[in-house]
């Protein structure tokens, strides 16, 4: 009996391994966001931006605080896995990017294509699906740099900028499933440095702020949307939480200006014949929250023709930058292959090795129903004399 334990102790022990591979946290480098540039020799650089410890675990470090709680390191080989290599030689601790939510890919790199970069973040064990992905104007690098008068560092800045707007976010599953997808396109936020007009401020003390939307046929970018264009692209992927429209009525001076409080649409792909129809149907509720006019807003007829100017000024919104996206970058990026797809499979299959073809020839119908819930607490204008206001 004690030589059968004994055999069992002995199998047993070399599975007891432990903790041998523990890393301790003071070991650590922690990662806050990544850069990924193209340089002009065509090496890949990757730039990342990494917690000072001292820092953070001590407010009273005797250092300029608008040096902020990061620094930036970077390593360049030809491919992004050589340069990451080569960014730990150059970091005395173990890279951790567990902590690491915000990836950057420079102007030049989403021209010349994402594919591998791509490839690697989604291979590799440390990035997680729900990274988010961004496109800057100009070198991606120059984004971690920033240092940000209310944040500590400039990546939980552009965080907390697109965590109240979800349909802004592109995650790193997102992007890998769109472009592995019938469309083979997909859309990603573009960022910019915010330039500070505050004299007292350096001009690194700033943030990225989003400035639309990078468009990228299969895994090139193909062009970009602005503000306005990038707002209609949320509709068309169902995703508006903030926005403003603004209307102008008929003779009237100034504008009206509407946020949305409910907003949804419905997608019916039709074909007959050789000819598919996309027909959208939106449906949109808000709370006027400015009038500029002489109006009063609590007048039936003025509500009616709100309503009607609301509709008409979406619409053109959206079927503006749905054609842009047919006839200028012919990019998919709002799906409507797949809802082709989903509903028509045997129609589907016959086009969809040529749907760069078949895209830009969907025609594309839009109906809007919109209503104001709220005119707001008051009526007539403010601060306008009673015989100014128009009934």
């Amino acid at each position: 009996m004690k030589r059968k334990l004994l055999c069992i102790m002995c199998f047993c022990f070399p599975l007891l391994s432990g903790c041998w591979d523990r890393v301790e946290l003071q070991d650590l480098a922690i990662i806050t966001a990544a850069a990924i540039d193209r340089m002009e020799d065509g090496e890949i650089q990757i730039s990342v931006q990494m917690f000072i410890p001292r820092a953070i675990t001590s407010g009273q470090t005797g250092e300029d605080p608008s040096l902020g709680s990061t620094f930036v390191r970077e390593g360049k080989a030809e491919n992004l896995a050589k340069a990451i290599s080569m960014l730990q030689m150059n970091v005395p601790r173990k890279l951790f990017w567990g902590q690491c939510k915000i990836y950057i890919f420079g102007s030049e790199l989403a021209k010349n294509g994402i594919r591998k970069p791509v490839d690697l973040l989604a291979r590799h064990p440390g990035p997680r699906g729900n990274s988010m992905l961004f496109v800057s104007k100009g070198k991606a690098k120059n984004m971690l740099t920033l240092v940000p008068p209310l944040e500590r560092y400039s990546a939980e800045a552009l965080r907390k900028l697109t965590e109240d707007e979800i349909g802004l976010l592109s995650t790193l599953r997102d992007v890998d499933i769109g472009l592995m997808g019938e469309s083979e396109s997909v859309s990603i936020p573009l960022i910019k440095k915010l330039v500070s007009k505050e004299e007292a401020r350096k001009s690194h003390e700033t943030i990225p702020v989003i400035d639309g939307m990078a468009v990228f046929k299969k895994d090139k970018m193909v062009g970009t949307l602005n503000q306005k264009e990038t707002r209609a692209i949320l509709w068309l992927k169902d995703d508006v939480k903030n926005s403003t429209i603004s209307i102008k009525l008929q003779d009237v001076d100034g504008d009206i200006t509407m946020t949305p409080s409910l907003g949804k649409i419905k997608f019916r792909p039709q074909i007959k014949g050789n000819r598919w129809i996309m027909n959208l149907n939106i449906a949109i509720e808000g709370d006027i929250v400015q009038n500029e006019t002489n109006l009063n807003l609590m007048n039936k007829e003025v509500m009616m023709n709100m309503n009607k100017e609301f509709e008409a000024a979406l619409k053109e919104r959206v079927a503006q930058t749905a054609e842009k996206l047919q006839q200028e970058f012919n990019a998919d990026v709002v799906n409507f292959g797949r809802r082709f797809h989903q509903k028509y499979p045997k129609e589907w299959k016959k086009v969809r090795n040529s749907w760069d073809e078949k895209f830009p020839e969907v025609e594309v119908t839009i109906n809007v129903h919109a209503k104001v819930r709220r005119p707001g607490y008051i009526g007539p204008p403010v601060a306008l004399p009673r015989d100014e206001v128009r009934e």
